[in-house]
């Protein structure tokens, strides 16, 4: 068996809530996302681990890790559309669309953006998260 390609164009899309304010009387659900494209020499796969590293003038390098959630084969743009999580987030699963996780403190946030920022994803931190964030780590739906 002989394949004409030998590289899979890959578009990477995570989404993380947050942050956190517990002293604010009105609060607003933030979502951040971040998409991102790649070239990969196999077809991705639910569970894949993606390691993005580079080197820093100090201390550790700057690393993400990521873990693929859900694929789907897009047709007409003849790649894959792979939704992936960060790994030092929650390990529970649930439906393919969803954030995972609790929301994170506004450090945790702001250092997640930079990173993805920093390995050139495109970021954006208003994205709509109304229905987004409503669930919790398990699926379940909060009682209001």
């Amino acid at each position: 068996m002989t394949s004409g390609q030998s590289e899979f164009s890959v578009n990477l899309t995570i989404q993380a809530a947050g942050p956190i304010r517990p002293r604010t009387k009105y609060k607003t659900h933030k979502l951040l996302r971040g998409e991102a494209s790649i070239m990969l020499p196999f077809v991705p796969y639910p569970g894949l681990h993606l390691t993005f590293s580079k080197p820093k003038k100090r201390g550790l390098p700057l690393t993400l890790y990521l873990r693929v959630r859900a694929v789907e084969w897009n047709i007409t743009e003849r790649r894959f559309e792979c939704t992936v999580d960060e790994i030092l987030g929650s390990s529970l699963f649930a439906e393919t669309y969803e954030v995972r996780g609790g929301a994170r403190f506004e450090d945790q946030f702001v250092d997640l953006q930079r990173m993805l920022l920093g390995f050139g994803f495109d970021v954006i931190t208003d994205a709509n998260g109304l229905f987004a964030l409503h669930k919790r780590e398990d699926g379940v739906p909060f009682r209001g």
